[in-house]
């Protein structure tokens, strides 16, 4: 009884278990098996495992598609080996043409006996269907292998041999390949090289592709249409590219684009699109100083006669290429013994004679190699991962741009690491690092490396090390098992040395320590000096000998024009190498380059000496550069990279522009109303507490500290030389207190608000200080002071006697002190819980402590009746208060959720009430349109332009 298939209806005997024509699995009475429709619904040209085509061949697994058909790992039962099977799609075979080139290909394939091809055993034949019965070939394709970079010089010739020797065999009986690649050539596990997929191959001369290349698509799998270019891009022939004839010199043209990639490990042309790579192929040269330093001359000879684009120049045979490779194997290992029974003068006599004979052969019959052509400067786009940014830890939600570092390139130039994150992420996204391999169109994400920013190679390009979830961490550049280094509370520049290890700043007010690579206790190399105005050292760069390394002198977390200093690990030298210069990095064409607010700059270096030689000059601008208003996001960081040989990589944007930021009164609705003041990146408004001025902190390229009156709308900045922090009044409104930053170290301040006397210190300790709250007396402030061992710290500064007394001191973060009206509590914000919230304490204390938030809050501010108000991300919050007696607060009631306002002012507030209680002033920000990095540029060849514009000599 005939079983009718019910997908393409074909009839099939009454014992088929599959369909003969499209490979649907048959159940009783011509229906499919019960449970297995949803399951084996695919595509007609997929086989399904268990399939047999004929009477022997038994379908194990599908492995891919070449440039004719889908291929498949196959059991031929009758010889109990493995095969290959390669199936004409179902559209081919209803063409004429492309059914006859399929059996073309069966025929020429057939004809065709060697150890480093692929073998074709017979055609196969099936009602509609038709299968190609070729070798299984297992092993690595050479594609695969130049992945993890280029091969040892010996390896490619060889490998490049045996390539060479089976496409000798192939066009010695007119098959032309067509589609020779790294993808096509398979490396079995004893390291022989077979070629694959002579689908494209054809009769040499018999036909022409008639293209035209101004309709030319992007070439995919349509590429076996009528009119579209045959084989893959970036081994086409200059012939090819243009739609002409092809013979054999078009697979001598592919094999050389093959050896020049297993020796430098990157393409020989290659470009962001197809266009570009065929504008490459037909105008470009390859990057011939790419090439190792030990390939012998007869094989750069070679390349260049392979690579010639007027295939009439072209060699002419690939065996002449075998012969070469041979020729120059066989060379590294000859000896020329000599008589010890020769005297000293007959060995001087032959030796002359060898010498002149010598000379005359070189100059009479040896044809030297050409001359390679000057390397040309190539630039292009590489896009980041459809649905990533760039990331670096981002450095404000207005521009969603790095603050650390985020791409670093292999010496080699053959492959980046960056680190990327989701776009638009949300609180719980984590950035990772991706690999990308320039010869390849996509970047994949390295495995183990969650949460990493900050990527910067070994020295060998093997390992990757990065900053991830307060670790300094390693891993293999193509993923792994990710081993820790040390704990590291943040980063702010890391370099991987020769002598393997590791120097790196840890956070933003420290020097610099050292690790060994492998793991162990850091050690601290260096250490701000307050004296100097030194506050940090960070980004720092090692020098090729591995005995000192460059790096980056912050006089204040916001220094505008950082210095460029150098330290000696023998002599423990440290001294400024230039002013104004941050994110150094030495290349081997004998320069440093480093950003200067946001350009590209370079100045010779003499590395032997450790100086710097001549002047700096300006090479790119707009170069993105971590400047900004935004605190710790103030790196200073360049997104750039160089390799060895003189690639760079970096990302546009230049440094952020100051915000223009407004003042405005927000209503307990989410009304908004503006404040007559002019636009400026305000930070920590607070109202007199008369309610007639508001005194600010300015933090932009200028930092200052200014008042403006509400009646007059007029503003005057406080005088003072310095850095300045957010202010507070004193109750009787007559004076502000702040922080200020001077010689390094940050200090409590006093002076009049009018600006009319001198500052006067009120406080000397060494830590980070700022001003929080005033008891009503005005005797005493609550302060915020971070130290390294416990971070931020309520503290109490008397001011009469200038004493500062602990208050809350714990391994956690206290921060936003507030004293109630009556001076009698504290309301702050811990992150004891994991996150931040409110609380309050009876003050001076003792007492125990009332949690007020749940759900997260920060900044809190009391109002003159005692009700407390909190903020948490868009949200403000209020708490009704009671302090009569025993205190008591009621549930938080929302009172709007209104995002687009200044947040905070970590770790002081940086919103204000007003003296009615009825509305906030708050900091609207300036709505900046995100300019997220999705795109980096590429320039190869780049020390061409760079020695051009300055000289080494």
């Amino acid at each position: 009884m005939a079983r009718t298939c019910p997908k393409c209806h074909a009839e099939n005997t009454d014992t088929s278990k599959f369909c003969g024509n499209c490979a649907t699995a048959l159940g009783a009475a011509g229906r499919p098996k019960p449970g297995l429709t949803k399951t084996l619904k695919r595509p007609v040209a997929d086989l399904v495992p268990g399939f047999v085509i004929g009477k022997e061949y038994e379908i194990l697994e599908k492995l891919g598609r070449g440039g004719m058909g889908e291929v498949y790992r196959a059991l031929d039962r009758h010889l109990d080996r493995q095969v290959a099977i390669k199936v004409l799609p179902e559209e081919f075979g209803a063409d004429p043409e492309r059914l006859a080139r399929f059996r073309r290909e069966a025929k020429l394939l057939a004809a065709l006996n060697h150890p480093n091809i692929e073998a074709v055993h017979e055609l196969e034949e099936s009602g509609e269907r038709k299968y190609l019965i070729l070798e299984m070939v297992e092993g690595e394709t050479l594609q695969a292998r130049l992945d993890r970079g280029a091969l040892a010089i010996d390896e490619a010739l060889e490998t490049c041999r045996q390539v060479a020797a089976g496409l000798e065999a192939a066009h010695e009986k007119g098959i032309v390949h067509r589609d020779l690649k790294p993808g096509n050539i398979m490396i079995t596990a004893d390291g022989q090289a077979k070629i694959l997929d002579f689908g494209l191959a054809k009769a040499e001369g018999s036909e022409t592709t008639g293209f035209d290349i101004a309709n030319s698509p992007t070439i995919t799998a349509q590429m076996t249409e009528p009119g579209i270019i045959l084989g893959t891009a970036a081994y086409m022939s200059p012939e090819q590219a243009r739609g002409r004839a092809v013979d054999k010199r078009a697979d001598i043209w592919a094999w050389g684009c093959v050896l020049y990639e297993c020796l430098t490990g990157r393409r020989a042309f290659q470009g962001e699109t197809v266009s570009d790579t065929l504008a490459q192929i037909l105008k470009g040269e390859p990057h011939w100083t790419a090439l190792p330093a030990a390939t012998p001359a007869c094989i750069r000879s070679l390349l260049a006669r392979c690579l010639k684009k007027d295939r009439k120049e072209r060699l002419r045979d690939i065996g002449d290429a075998r012969l070469e490779i041979e020729e120059a194997l066989s060379r590294s290992d000859e000896a020329v013994p000599v008589s010890r029974k020769l005297s000293p003068l007959m060995m001087a006599s032959i030796a002359g004679g060898v010498l002149i004979a010598g000379i005359l052969i070189d100059r009479l019959l040896i044809r030297r190699p050409p001359t390679p052509p000057p390397a040309q400067v190539v630039t292009s786009t590489i896009k980041v991962e459809p649905g990533l940014w760039l990331d670096g830890r981002r450095q404000a939600a207005e521009t969603e741009r790095p603050s650390r570092k985020a791409m670093t390139i292999s010496g080699d130039g053959s492959f980046i690491v960056y680190s990327a994150i989701e776009e638009n992420p949300g609180p719980q996204a984590k950035p990772r690092l991706f690999l990308r391999r320039l010869v390849r169109s996509e970047a994949k994400p390295i495995p183990g490396t969650e949460g990493g920013i900050h990527p910067f190679l070994a020295p060998d390009d093997r390992w990757v090390g990065f900053w991830a979830d307060g670790l300094l961490k390693k891993i293999p550049v193509d993923g792994g098992v990710a081993t820790t280094l040390c704990e590291c509370p943040s980063i702010f520049g890391a370099s991987w040395g020769p002598g393997n290890v590791i120097v790196y700043s840890p956070d933003p007010f420290s020097g610099l320590s050292i690790i060994s690579a492998a793991g162990g206790k850091p050690e601290i190399i260096t250490v701000p000096d307050p004296k100097l105005e030194e506050s940090s050292h960070r980004l720092p760069f090692w020098l090729p000998d591995g005995k000192a390394f460059l790096f980056s002198v912050m006089k204040n977390p916001w220094d505008e024009r950082p210095a460029l200093a150098l330290y000696r690990t023998d002599t423990h030298e440290q001294r400024i190498l230039i002013a104004d210069a941050a994110d150094a990095r030495f290349v081997l064409s004998g320069h440093l380059l480093f950003l200067r607010q946001g350009t590209l700059m370079a100045v010779r270096f003499d590395p032997g000496r450790r100086e710097v030689i001549g002047q700096p000059v300006a090479l790119k601008e707009d170069v993105q550069q971590a400047f900004s208003t935004h605190g710790t996001y103030h790196t200073t960081a360049g997104q750039f990279a160089v390799s060895r040989t003189g690639s760079l990589i970096y990302a546009a944007g230049g440094i952020v522009p100051d915000r223009r930021n407004s003042l405005v009164w927000v209503d307990r609705m989410g009304v908004e109303e503006a404040v007559p003041s002019p636009p400026l990146p305000y930070l920590g408004p607070r109202l007199s507490p008369d309610g007639r001025k508001i005194a600010y902190l300015v933090w932009g390229r200028k930092a200052w500290i200014g008042t403006n009156s509400l009646e007059s709308g007029t503003n005057g900045p406080l005088p003072g030389e310095g850095l300045p922090s957010f202010p507070i009044w004193t109750p009787d409104g007559r004076s502000l207190l702040f922080g200020w930053i001077k010689a390094g170290v940050q200090s409590v301040y006093r002076q009049l608000s009018d600006g009319s006397s001198l500052m006067e210190r009120l406080t000397t300790s060494g830590n980070q200080q700022d001003v929080s709250s005033c008891l009503p007396d005005g005797k005493s402030v609550a302060i915020v002071e971070v130290t390294k061992d416990t971070g931020a710290d309520v503290r109490i500064l008397d001011i009469p006697s200038g004493s500062v007394t602990p208050f809350l001191d714990s391994k956690f973060n206290e921060r936003y002190p507030e004293f109630s009206p009556d001076g009698r509590w504290l309301a702050y914000a811990s992150d004891e819980s994991g996150r931040n919230e409110i609380y309050v304490r009876p003050f001076p204390g003792p007492g125990m402590k009332y949690a007020i938030s749940t759900e997260g809050g920060r900044e809190p501010l009391w109002s003159r009746d005692s009700r407390l108000f909190y903020r948490w991300q868009g949200q403000i919050w209020e708490v009704d208060v009671r302090t009569d007696g025993a205190f008591s607060a009621s549930r938080p009631r929302l009172l709007f959720d209104k995002p687009g306002y200044m947040a905070t002012g970590e770790p002081i507030r940086s919103y204000d009430l007003s003296f009615d209680g009825k509305k906030f002033l708050m900091v609207k920000l300036e709505q900046r349109k995100p300019s997220p990095v999705t795109e980096l540029v590429l320039v190869q060849n780049w020390f061409e332009e760079l020695k051009r514009l300055v000289p080494a000599k």
